[in-house]
């Protein structure tokens, strides 16, 4: 069951083959995405960008710096990050990462890593063991409504919003960007605070790269960095696009490699909005947000936002 899956992330690997050999497959009402589970969350860290490959983490750390330094932060008024679509932490973790190696600090900084799947913040939280440790809180929570992220900071702004990695293709329906904008413009520090939201290359119509998610033919297996013994077994790939909205579907199961036995079936289905080169620059207008400028980096375009209100 989903729940016997969940429990594998807080036993130790001593007990861990006791416990597999008392599992089950569980293949009725299964989630369709990559995070409802500790086994897929494992599986989506392998698979997705990583801060080194698409050298995020530097940007948004010189990013950061900047910002700070242009706004004195206070104990009782802290420069607040956001990090939106968090997932387990990969930006937030890069920005660990950047500090220790300078031998900085979070101080005066409060930062916010937010998303809609507890198995990933579950992992945020578990691996989150630097500087920023007393300094994050990993909230459940939705792009679509970050005001109820705020509900409880009231007092505060966010001064740095982070949308990485191509994020907000996830918003595929009509109008939830505008509506993700939106609530931008209700958090962020009028004047000074700036959004920053990704749109990947891969997800730009009329182009033929597509790095957001590998695509292999055939079966794939591939070893999970959590869980002994454990490899995913990747089939079935297939995918469309109907005008502006990509769809990927593929088989994925968890295998216990040692005996073959299947712990875990997903049908994976994705369901991802393509974009012509300045359409989110056109739909921001008619929202809270002001666009300010457009960065590119090696293969995403950052798209720069504040608001006055």
């Amino acid at each position: 069951s989903i729940i016997s899956v969940a429990c594998l992330e807080f036993c130790s690997f001593a007990s861990y083959n006791s416990i597999l050999s008392k599992m089950t497959v569980s293949t009725q009402d299964r989630p369709n995405d990559l995070y409802s589970s500790p086994y897929l969350v494992d599986y989506y860290d392998i698979v997705a960008p990583t801060s080194q490959s698409v050298d995020d983490a530097s940007f948004y750390w010189k990013t950061y710096q900047d910002l700070k330094a242009s706004r004195p932060s206070t104990p009782d008024d802290p420069f607040v990050i956001m990090d939106v679509g968090t997932g387990t932490g990969r930006v937030l973790h890069g920005l660990e990462r950047n500090a220790t190696e300078v031998n900085a600090d979070f101080s005066n900084t409060e930062v916010l890593g937010v998303d809609n799947a507890q198995h990933m913040l579950d992992k945020a939280k578990r691996i989150t063991t630097g500087p920023l440790k007393g300094h994050v809180s990993w909230i459940n929570g939705s792009a679509l409504d970050l005001e109820a992220v705020m509900r409880e900071r009231v007092h505060l702004k966010v001064d740095l919003l982070i949308f990485s990695i191509g994020s907000i293709s996830h918003l595929s329906e009509y109008g939830q960007p505008e509506t993700f904008l939106n609530q931008v413009s209700k958090v962020l520090r009028p004047g000074t605070g700036r959004a920053y939201v990704s749109i990947y290359d891969g997800s730009l119509l009329h182009k033929k790269e597509d790095i957001a998610f590998h695509q292999p033919q055939g079966v794939t297996e591939i070893q999970s960095s959590m869980f002994p013994h454990i490899v995913y077994r990747e089939s079935n790939h297939r995918g469309d696009l109907e005008g502006n909205i990509k769809y990927v579907k593929f088989d994925l199961e968890a295998v216990n490699n040692e005996d073959q036995t299947i712990l875990e079936k997903n049908n994976i289905s994705m369901k991802m909005r393509q974009w012509e080169e300045d359409e989110l620059v056109s739909l921001s207008s008619k929202t809270g947000v002001t666009f300010v400028e457009r960065i590119r980096g090696a293969h995403e375009t950052f798209y720069v936002f504040n608001t006055t209100a």
